[in-house]
């Protein structure tokens, strides 16, 4: 469950922002760090749960994150392959990204993300950005399809919910356009968005509250051409990350 905005700023700055809603159930994820992935770094919060995540950036100027699908007639137990039935439980989707991090390029990474079994995941929708391109592949837990998105389209917004995607898409949508489409867009615009609740409809809110889940953190990415910058808040928790990027200098 979560709600992702990708923005484009001033000087060709793209900045993804996301929220991460949870179970009350479910542990504290631990703060965001630099992890090596093969040749690449990357900054990621880390679930303790999976050992996954749900967000990352690495030195090759990707961003990744992903969002769970749940919408009627999505998992059919009958398209679970015989290797997956009958194990108690499919992977955790939280460990796509990290399968991907390696990766050292827009093309590379789209390439090793499309070589994913779907059919080991509950079915989910994962955003792959960089500067220049963004691409979103989904996942209805039997097949994966491939979405090209130009640039040009920014601003985007992708969301779900554990009450059912197509419940939230809605308002929560009239409300991105509002706030962000119907105005210059800003990083303040899009904080703004992200921590909006309806008093009346906190279920629904893209900061939102329910009885068994609500809304844990809030993430963003800024990527600029020679580095990235994560800030991550939960709670009491604010930190935030600066990755140079590949043969890239701040000086």
């Amino acid at each position: 469950m979560c709600t992702v905005s990708v923005i484009r700023l001033p000087g060709d700055v793209i900045r993804l922002a996301c929220n991460r809603d949870e179970l009350l159930s479910r542990p504290i994820a631990q703060a965001p760090r630099e992890l090596e992935f093969g040749e690449a770094r990357a900054i990621l919060p880390v679930d303790p749960a999976s050992g996954g995540t749900w967000i990352a950036v690495n030195d090759a100027g990707l961003v990744f994150t992903l969002l769970n699908r749940n919408a009627r007639r999505l998992r059919n137990p009958h398209t679970i392959s015989p290797e997956y039935r009958g194990k108690g439980e499919m992977s955790s989707r939280g460990l796509i990204i990290p399968s991907l991090l390696h990766c050292r390029d827009f093309e590379e990474a789209i390439n090793e993300a499309a070589r994913v079994d779907p059919r080991q995941f509950e079915p989910f929708r994962l955003i792959v950005a960089s500067r220049s391109s963004i691409a979103e592949i989904i996942s209805d837990g039997s097949s994966l399809s491939h979405r090209a998105i130009r640039t040009g389209q920014l601003p985007l917004l992708f969301t779900s919910s554990g009450l059912g995607d197509e419940l939230v898409e809605h308002p929560r949508r009239m409300l991105f356009d509002r706030i962000i489409r119907a105005s210059a867009s800003s990083a303040r615009a899009q904080d703004g968005f992200h921590h909006h609740s309806w008093p009346n409809r906190r279920r629904l809110s893209v900061w939102m509250r329910r009885g068994d889940a609500r809304t844990v953190s809030f993430t963003t990415i800024t990527l600029r051409l020679d580095r990235a910058m994560l800030a991550y808040n939960a709670d009491s928790l604010r930190t935030s990350h600066q990755l140079l990027l590949r043969g890239m200098s701040l000086t």
